[in-house]
């Protein structure tokens, strides 16, 4: 088995989008944000996404239809001779519809150019700009009708797909806030706006009450579908109901109380018939109607983190027998000499291999060779304890760390050991039986060993030993 991790940064990608999504929608849930902050919060986030210099966010008012740009990034490229009473907005509405900048507008689709003279809406720069190096732009648009434009311009890299997808993603969930902030107060306000900007998110969101328990208040249809329950089930439940580690949502409401919220926290919960599952947590204070409460929203991070304990796996693991590695067994090993050292406990080691194992390869072949080792590691297996620690040492090759047992208790395990493999019989495909023998050396830790690999090799010299005697056999140093 062979897994190879491949260098993605799709999955960073989408937790930053996850992040940064809940972020605006924390910010501007808030009735007492005015729009101009609201503007500027959008524009920040997507020159975040972006890497981008210069951008704008603008508005369509309903009456005239004007292009108004809202907020216009100040800053100015080195060659740039405007002056600073260009970056002023004007009083009213100004029409951007022509050329690139109205671009998106016109044709109601999101776009990006890493060649901007050459596009075929481009009219050229003001006297006084520099040429643009990138832009990015997109509408705004709210079932039918378009309510404004996120464009951006500069990025210190190329413009790509995936950040025309994240911005494209950005202004989904910005065009259904805007839309409802140009409504009434009264409406804005209202548990029904507040739940439609939860329940568009692109990924499980909770609302819950500010306490130990944190009783759900609102979950979006995402959350029910993580834990396996409806959303009417859903509310009223508590988040401890779906995580068992009580310490470490405390620890996490601990943070909110002294930061004002909880950023990317790994955690795991549990749905409703006891599957777990990891997440990345972002949790920030809110008001629910005038009570204080908690708006958290959910990644699902499962694949990613099977994927990285299939990868430590491999990295620990015999991929034949399933047993501990050589590399393994020589960490474990050297934790518990030091350990042995430290409290003077006892501590015996037995390395053991299969007598004429080459044979077995030669006459029956390697398949039938990995089938041997295979039940071996199961036989021995079968035989120790919890806290024993066994691995493939080698080839046909195996070690085994007893903590805390002297030399003689260890020959005892080692005879039953013996007997064990003796006995198993391996039935071929022909259902004719083939049994094989090991040989042991025994080794324990004595006062002038200075490192784990003192013991491993008299328990070697040892084996050596043992097969000189006429092999299926133990031997002790």
């Amino acid at each position: 088995m062979k897994v190879t991790a491949r260098p993605d940064d799709k999955s960073d990608r989408a937790n930053r989008l996850h992040v940064v999504i809940a972020e605006l929608l924390s910010a501007i849930i808030d009735s007492t944000v005015s729009f101009n902050e609201m503007y500027q919060i959008v524009l920040d986030k997507a020159r975040e996404l972006t890497e981008s210099k210069h951008g704008f966010v603008s508005s369509i008012e309903k009456k005239t239809k004007a292009h108004v740009s809202n907020t216009l990034t100040q800053m100015r490229d080195e060659g740039c001779t405007i002056n600073a009473a260009f970056y002023s907005l004007p009083e009213g509405p100004h029409k951007l519809y022509n050329s690139l900048w109205g671009h998106s507008l016109n044709v109601r689709e999101c776009f990006f150019t890493n060649n901007p003279s050459s596009h075929a809406a481009a009219t050229g720069m003001p006297p006084g700009h520099v040429p643009l190096k990138n832009f990015l732009s997109v509408p705004i648009i709210f079932g039918d009708e378009i309510l404004g434009q996120i464009a951006l311009a500069n990025s210190v890299r190329e413009y790509t797909e995936e950040d025309l997808k994240e911005i494209k993603r950005l202004g989904e969930v910005y065009a259904i806030v805007l839309h409802n902030r140009q409504q009434e107060s009264e409406l804005r306000r209202s548990e029904e706006q507040f739940r439609s900007m939860v329940e568009i998110a692109p990924f499980p969101m909770l609302v819950t009450k500010r306490e130990l328990n944190s009783t759900i208040l609102y979950g979006n249809l995402r959350a029910a579908e993580l834990f396996k329950v409806s959303q009417g089930a859903l509310i009223g439940s508590a988040v401890a109901d779906y995580n068992q580690k009580q310490e470490e949502w405390i620890s996490i409401l601990d943070e909110i109380e002294k930061n004002g919220c909880a950023l990317d926290k790994e955690m795991q919960f549990y749905d409703v018939r006891g599957k777990a599952c990891w997440v990345l947590l972002f949790a920030v204070k809110a008001i629910w109607f005038g009570s204080e409460a908690l708006m958290i929203t959910i990644n699902d991070i499962t694949d990613r983190k099977n994927m990285e304990e299939t990868l430590r796996q491999l990295a620990t693991v015999d991929y034949l027998t399933g047993i501990w590695n050589r590399r393994c067994i020589m960490d474990m090993g050297n934790k518990e000499f030091e350990r042995s050292l430290r409290y003077k406990t006892r501590m015996s080691v037995i390395i053991f291999d299969l007598d004429h194992f080459k044979l077995v390869n030669d006459k029956f072949g390697h398949n039938i060779g990995d089938r041997v080792l295979e039940g071996t590691a199961k036989v021995v297996t079968n035989e120790l304890r919890g806290i024993d620690i066994f691995g493939r040492y080698g080839g046909e090759e195996f070690a085994i760390i007893f903590p805390e047992i002297s030399l003689k208790e260890a020959a005892k395990v080692a005879e039953r050991l013996r007997q064990a493999i003796e006995r198993y019989q391996y039935v071929l495909e022909d259902s004719s039986t083939l049994m094989v023998t090991a040989s042991f050396g025994i080794s324990e830790v004595i006062d002038s060993d200075r490192t784990f690999e003192e013991i491993l090799t008299r328990a070697d010299s040892a084996l050596y030993k043992a097969k000189a005697l006429g092999r299926n056999r133990i031997h002790c140093s």
